[in-house]
């Protein structure tokens, strides 16, 4: 219940219908059974003091997933030194936004579009590891100056 790994001994175990086990456990001196059965993509393990439903997560799940588009990633991991933009600024594609000091090298950080810095999550001094969302860059044109065309 709290995280706490319990030693339990598998008493007993039955089939009570396909996808759908009964199994008895003695954990501390005490005896439990619960009703294991799988609907979907789900197991269900239910006790006298309700229900548990458990979902398989995939076991190296894919970190882009999580990213938000437009994020700029460390390759490597190093330390910031020198961080050249603040959340708001609008940016030209190939703008140098951050440098990450890496193996005795400086690597600039670019804007890879133009458009605005959204999110910065690093600051000076600040040690990433790889794969570290340094900022984020959304893609926008460039505000209309109103010049004439040219037509």
């Amino acid at each position: 219940m709290d995280g706490t790994p319990v030693e339990a001994t598998l008493l007993g175990a039955e089939v009570l219908a396909p996808g759908r086990v009964l199994i008895e456990l003695e954990a501390g001196g005490l005896r439990s059974a619960f009703e294991v059965h799988v609907a979907g993509d789900s197991c269900y393990v239910d006790e006298p003091g309700g229900s548990t439903a458990l979902v398989e997560l995939p076991r190296f799940p894919d970190p882009s997933a999580a990213i938000p588009p437009g994020s700029l990633t460390a390759a490597m991991p190093g330390s910031v030194t020198r961080v050249a933009v603040a959340e708001g600024d609008r940016v030209t594609a190939g703008q140098p936004l951050l440098v990450l000091e890496a193996m005795k090298m400086e690597h600039p950080v670019t804007a890879p579009t133009a458009g605005v810095v959204t999110a910065l999550h690093v600051t000076v001094g600040q040690q990433v590891e790889t794969g570290a969302v340094l900022a984020v860059v959304e893609d926008q044109p460039a505000p209309d100056r109103g010049e004439p065309d040219a037509s």
